[in-house]
């Protein structure tokens, strides 16, 4: 069972945990942040001589010990064995083409959560200037590093933003180092569906990306998608979905080009695709929001009117009870859930009785 409600929203699931950062993006390079951890030069030494010999946990409770009161260990993890699921993994590379490499590190207490920092040197001296909790859900997390067309290289990872019965989401943040600044600067869904949950529209979504490294900085991403109805039928177990009935299926391919100003990969819809099925950035945004209804029928109105005109029998009958539904009570449901208990940090749903 899922931890999170029916209705997920991706500015709910993507919450980063990180170092605040000050808001003049015009600093001086040689201008100590208040806020950046300043980090010992015998560490960052061990850090980047890393021989991968041994599970070597020494590096990881020194490190823990210069960021009190910060941590580097999630609170609802639990080891038997005080060295088991901790990771360290390091990568030495210049990011942002001053001719000088930066230290990017994933490490923590638990394999599944651990930590994105990043290190830089100003002034001769060592900071930590970036701190993000990753979770990764029982998949080894891996960080990447990115030949874009810019001197400013492009780093990014998988994390799981949600997951549970019938209902998973993740996808790959992308970042960039600016001016001693680390920027988000693209959040891309990478898996998302959702089966049952009581919702009328249920929905499978994956994409697949690479850079385009030869004159422009920019990601070109493939959306495949389908939305299908939920438990819909009499016959129905609360948790059934009908991914062979097909109402709304497409696929698409969409360039996000980088903009310097905003720091921002920004999508960049060719002028040409102008065809109901055609992606726009309502729709893409749909495919993180499970249960918003009234965006989905608002992003895709097109799309729907066209199967409204041209679909089989059973398409037309089901899209428009859900139309109605949508219509009359600003969303459609099949079953209305409640929690059913809590475990740690996981809560449980069920049935509404």
């Amino acid at each position: 069972m899922n931890r999170l409600p029916f209705l997920v929203t991706l500015c709910s699931v993507l919450s980063v945990f990180s170092c605040r950062q000050s808001g003049n993006t015009n600093r001086n390079k040689s201008t100590i942040d208040a806020h950046w951890k300043k980090i010992p030069d015998n560490w960052i030494k061990k850090a980047t001589q890393f021989g991968y010999k041994k599970p070597d946990t020494s590096i990881l409770r020194e490190f823990a010990r210069l960021i009190k009161p910060d941590t580097l260990f999630n609170v609802h993890t639990v080891h038997d064995d005080p060295d088991n699921g901790f990771i360290f993994n390091s990568v030495y590379v210049d990011l942002d083409g001053d001719g000088q490499n930066e230290l990017l590190c994933l490490q923590g207490g638990d394999l599944y959560d651990p930590f994105l920092c990043v290190f830089k040197q100003v002034n001769n001296d060592w900071y930590l200037i970036y701190k993000e909790e990753i979770e990764t859900f029982y998949s080894s997390p891996t960080l990447y590093v990115a030949n874009n067309y810019s001197k400013n290289k492009t780093f990014y990872l998988r994390q799981v933003y949600d997951h549970g019965s019938g209902v998973y989401i993740d996808g790959y943040s992308f970042y960039k180092l600016v001016d001693n600044h680390v920027y988000k600067c693209l959040d891309l869904i990478n898996d998302a569906h959702i089966y049952g949950w009581g919702l009328y529209m249920n929905q499978a979504v994956k994409s697949g990306f690479e850079f385009r490294g030869d004159s422009d900085d920019e990601v070109s991403v493939d959306y495949s998608y389908n939305f299908f109805p939920g438990s819909i039928f009499k016959t129905d177990c609360p948790w059934c979905a009908h991914d062979d009935i097909q109402l709304i299926k497409g696929e698409d391919n969409v360039d996000y080009v980088y903009n310097s100003k905003k720091h921002k990969y920004m999508l960049d819809l060719a002028t040409y695709k102008n065809s109901a099925t055609d992606l726009t950035a309502s729709k893409i945004t749909c495919f993180a929001n499970f249960g918003n209804d009234s965006l989905f029928v608002k992003a895709f109105k097109r799309h729907i009117d066209t199967v409204l005109k041209i679909g089989t029998p059973q398409q037309k009958k089901i899209l428009r009870k859900y139309l109605f539904l949508v219509n009359k009570n600003k969303r459609a449901v099949t079953h209305e859930l409640e929690v059913t208990t809590k475990a740690g940090g996981t809560v449980f749903y069920g049935v509404k009785k």
